[in-house]
């Protein structure tokens, strides 16, 4: 019935417990299903990835049909785009921290774009009001954007395009900073942002397509770089970046939340340079660029690079492999270790995954430690919140002198159920151990094996009456071939026990079995395969035999009666003592 009881304590227990967890999912718990180890990799890591814009500035010359050559914008300008003697026009991308201070893995287009005819389209099109506006103004009235765009594309104006410098910026993600109360970019505070100030290494388009740059970050979450060889066909690996097509407003909170894809691997291929590619299939999008792919276990395996747009339903995309980026990191001497922030950040978010007792409390100490060191870090506020919520109701373990105390015992009544199932159990054993003591002195032992392979013998010592078995138990030397048995003192007394029955005797001394007083043996090898060798029986002989009081006749020797054991009519010699 006690166990009964705790069994049932237990299970309601076990209920309830799984009744909070349900709670908490119908709730809506921030992360998602975190107790799921690559949901929880994915959270831990979605605060590192940055959205990087790279800001091009460049002029366009245009050469009139007059054969007048004109530079734009001019100081009349009214594109918005014109930024003092320049036309301005972003690139968007992604990247990740590698480092907790500031070192920064993206794809080498992303902060260089490349000058292909999309970015001259790109400035035609910003440019062509301005022109427009200086022929209307030079005797070609009527002119509109449009003509002049036209014109730019079909060469009847002919058109060039002149970079004069490119900066890149970082900006924290919604991941990090929670909610932007910011209208604009312009009114961001400075920790959101911060230009690249040092491009590190770099590999074109071309080549490999990476590049790993420094901004001003200190104590930043960061992702660890993973081995990208242990990648296989129809491996899962999971995206974070900020596709373009995922920005639905203009708004800096809206620009700055990442997106997260899984994506599967498709194919290993390699370029005609030697360059080792990852083929994917899934969503990857414009935008996506320079961000990461994780694997299971959360680490940096690929880094978004280029895509091909079949035109049907779906397109090919490609990653760059991690392994180039690790041996940048080893060239470079960057330490990639976790950071003070990215270790409170793991035991955080673990211990809020985590279901043992106690994990709500010890989670919100450690968000309430991220709170307090790094104030910027507002994304933690709805865990926070959430855990906060849960250590309300949660039974924290009682401990005694500071040592952990079990689950079993954080409450009275299962304090006392596991005290009377102890108290129980042990009464039992007590019970169980009389029981076999009692019935053990009632009963023979059976002689064991010998370990050595040697037979093990039992007799009785003296001949006690028929039914008394006190035993004597000893090892009995296995004779050797050719070689006889000393005579003993106790050749008649020690009858054999278990024997097979023999043939009727043919004499009074045939009746009697003789064993050997027990001698350690020396000859015979402690060997499983040795067998037992026949002890020798005396001869059997009738000489010398006389006839006792009882009618019976017997050795002269013989203390006792061979068949009724009635003492010999003699006083018997004084016993010897049997080691044992």
């Amino acid at each position: 019935m006690v166990l009964g009881m705790t069994f049932t304590v237990l299970l309601a227990l076990l209920l309830s417990n799984t009744f909070i967890m349900a709670t908490a999912k119908a709730e809506g718990r921030p992360g998602g299903n975190v107790e799921d180890p690559e949901v929880r990799a994915v959270v831990i890591a979605k605060p590192a990835v940055v959205r990087i814009a790279t800001t091009i500035f460049a002029t366009v010359t245009v050469r009139m049909k007059s054969g007048e050559t004109v530079k734009f914008p001019q100081g009349s300008s009214t594109s918005e785009n014109a930024v003092g003697s320049n036309y301005a026009g972003s690139a968007l991308g992604s990247g990740t921290f590698i480092s907790s201070q500031g070192d920064i893995l993206t794809a080498d287009h992303v902060i260089n774009p490349p000058k292909d005819d999309s970015l001259a389209l790109y400035f035609y099109q910003v440019a062509a009001p301005d022109i427009a506006l200086y022929l209307n103004e030079h005797g070609e009235k009527g002119t509109t954007a449009e003509d002049v765009e036209n014109q730019l594309k079909s060469g009847q104006l002919r058109g060039a395009i002149d970079i004069t410098k490119t900066e890149s910026v970082v900006f924290l993600s919604t991941d990090y900073t929670g909610p932007l109360d910011a209208s604009s970019f312009r009114e961001l505070p400075d920790f959101v942002q911060k230009p690249v100030d040092k491009v590190y290494k770099e590999s074109s388009i071309e080549d490999k397509d990476m590049a790993i740059i420094h901004a001003a970050f200190t104590d930043t979450p960061h992702i660890q770089l993973g081995d990208s060889s242990s990648v296989q066909q129809q491996d899962n690996l999971t995206i974070i970046g900020f596709p373009g097509n995922g920005d639905v407003s203009d708004t800096p909170t809206n620009m700055l939340t990442s997106s997260v894809n899984k994506i599967t691997v498709s194919s290993i291929k390699t370029t005609n340079n030697g360059t080792r590619l990852i083929q994917v299939g899934g969503n990857v999008e414009h935008g996506d660029s320079g961000g990461p792919a994780l694997d299971s276990k959360g680490t940096v395996v690929g880094i978004v690079s280029f895509g091909l747009d079949s035109g049907g339903r779906g397109n090919t995309s490609f990653l760059q492999t991690s392994n180039y980026a690790r041996e940048w990191v080893e060239q470079l001497g960057l330490d990639t270790k976790p950071g003070p922030l990215q270790k409170l950040w793991n035991d955080a978010m673990n211990a809020y995954a985590s279901n043992e007792a106690g994990h709500w409390h010890k989670a919100l100490d450690l968000f309430n430690q991220i709170e307090k060191k790094y104030p910027d870090f507002k994304a933690i506020k709805s865990y926070q919140d959430y855990t906060e919520k849960q250590a309300a109701t949660e039974k924290v373990p009682t401990t005694n002198q500071n040592q952990p105390v079990p689950a079993l015992f954080s409450s009275p009544i299962t304090l006392a159920i596991t005290i009377a199932v102890i108290a129980f159990v042990a009464l039992l054993c007590i019970v169980l151990a009389y029981l076999v003591i009692r019935s053990g002195n009632r009963r023979k032992v059976q002689p064991a094996p010998f370990a050595g392979g040697a037979p093990y013998s039992t007799g009785f010592v003296n001949a006690p009456p028929q039914g008394q078995y006190n035993q004597f138990q000893g090892y009995a030397p296995v004779p050797q071939p050719g070689q006889q048995q000393a005579p003993s003192q106790f050749d008649n007394s020690m009858y054999a026990f278990g024997a097979p029955p023999s043939p009727a005797p043919s004499s009074i001394a045939d009746e009697v079995t003789v064993r050997r007083a027990p001698v350690p043996q020396q000859s015979q090898p402690n060997s499983p395969m040795a067998q037992p060798v026949p002890q020798q029986q005396p001869a059997s002989s009738s000489a010398g035999l006389s006839v006792w009081p009882c009618g019976h006749s017997n050795r002269p020797e013989a203390r006792f009666c061979g068949v009724c054991g009635e003492p010999a009519p003699h006083t018997p010699p004084p016993p010897h003592h049997v080691e044992q």
